[in-house]
């Protein structure tokens, strides 16, 4: 049902009417516009009127005075994709539901400006994580991600210019950048330090989870953390070694990618020890392996090295026991070859002398 509403204010000593009409449909707001009277009895009557063509379907307004704010812009950008053949990943959706706790989120996605941006980027850095300038990065590529569809998706009209205007300033603040590429691997006796603590940990009263059979089987796999806790016993074949993993993360999106991993090395034989508990082979959450991971990284006073940096690990040694490229992303899952080479393959320099 459409509305308005009369706001009294003062400009340049002057009294003006301010008149807002707008009409929501499941709490989305779908249209919007405002003008501003100097007489209280033309903006009622000016409201009125447009109410009436709004509610009649009359209005012959262009598709720019279509509007609604930022947050309610996410809320149906996720709801669409969830409803579609590829959902909105784990990180865009952390981080749009991050964008819609700040004050840019209650803002109308028409009146959104580069020094707006801008705001929200010095609000992020100073927050309490203080996010690195990577990490706004993604902040802002998935608020413009969402501007730059919802003309098209949803009618309203705004696009991304407001995102591409304030990049140079981002970059001359240093609020964002592009990520480092890592090319961090395993140095001389880390990973048996790391084996041994694992170990160690698993015999703690609390522990419940394989710490060493799953990082032995992340360096030989090169799967993630994520991929080896959604093995299921169902699609693991014995006889010719290899195990199908479902939805593997891929830039075209994760639904439906499945693909056939072989079990190199003992990769079988430590997954045939697990016990059947579940369906799945690995019934654990992937964050509570990762924390455990860097407890005992810190223990040891190993630096800089995450859980995932096991899986250049492997990919590099495969390169580096023989493999080509092609046979490596077999395993790796990679269909770009230049990416698996460029950011996951990092030869150590003794191979070559």
């Amino acid at each position: 049902m459409a509305n308005y509403t009369i706001a009294k204010r003062k400009t340049g000593g002057q009294t003006v009417y301010a008149v807002k009409v707008r009409e929501k449909e499941q709490g989305v707001v779908i249209f919007s516009r405002a003008k501003t009277f100097h007489s209280k009895t033309a903006a009622v009557a000016w409201g009125k009127h447009m109410v009436n063509k709004v509610e009649s379907c009359l209005d012959e307004t262009d598709p720019d005075l279509v509007d609604c704010t930022l947050g309610e812009l996410i809320d149906r950008y996720i709801g669409l994709k969830d409803s579609s053949n590829r959902p909105v990943g784990r990180t865009a959706r952390n981080t749009l539901l991050l964008i819609r706790r700040y004050p840019i989120s209650q803002m109308l996605v028409t009146k959104i400006r580069p020094k707006d941006v801008i705001s929200f980027c010095i609000e992020r850095k100073q927050s309490a994580n203080h996010p690195t300038p990577q990490t706004i990065s993604i902040d802002v590529s998935c608020l413009r991600k969402v501007l730059k569809v919802a003309k098209s998706i949803f009618g309203v009209k705004t696009d991304d210019r407001c995102v591409i205007d304030a990049y140079a300033a981002l970059h001359d603040l240093k609020l964002i950048a592009r990520s480092n590429r890592r090319a961090r691997r395993l140095e001389h006796s880390e990973q048996s330090q790391l084996l041994e603590q694992l170990r160690a940990s698993e015999h703690h009263h609390a522990s419940f989870l394989p710490l060493a059979d799953l990082f032995e089987l992340s360096l030989i796999t090169c799967c993630r953390i994520g991929e080896l806790c959604q093995l299921r016993w169902a699609d693991l074949d014995t006889t010719n070694k290899v195990i199908l993993i479902r939805d593997r993360k891929s830039p075209n999106g994760s639904i439906g990618n499945n693909c056939v991993l072989p079990l190199l090395g003992n990769a079988l034989d430590i997954i045939k020890r697990q016990p059947k508990q579940t369906d799945l082979i690995f019934p654990y959450n992937s964050r509570s392996v990762t924390a455990a991971f860097r407890r005992v990284r810190k223990r040891l006073g190993i630096d800089d090295l995450r859980y995932h940096d096991l899986r250049r690990e492997g990919a590099s040694r495969l390169i580096e026991q023989g493999f080509s490229v092609e046979e490596a992303a077999r395993v790796t899952g990679h269909k770009d070859l230049k990416i698996l080479w460029n950011v996951y393959v990092s030869i150590n320099q003794h191979i070559f002398t």
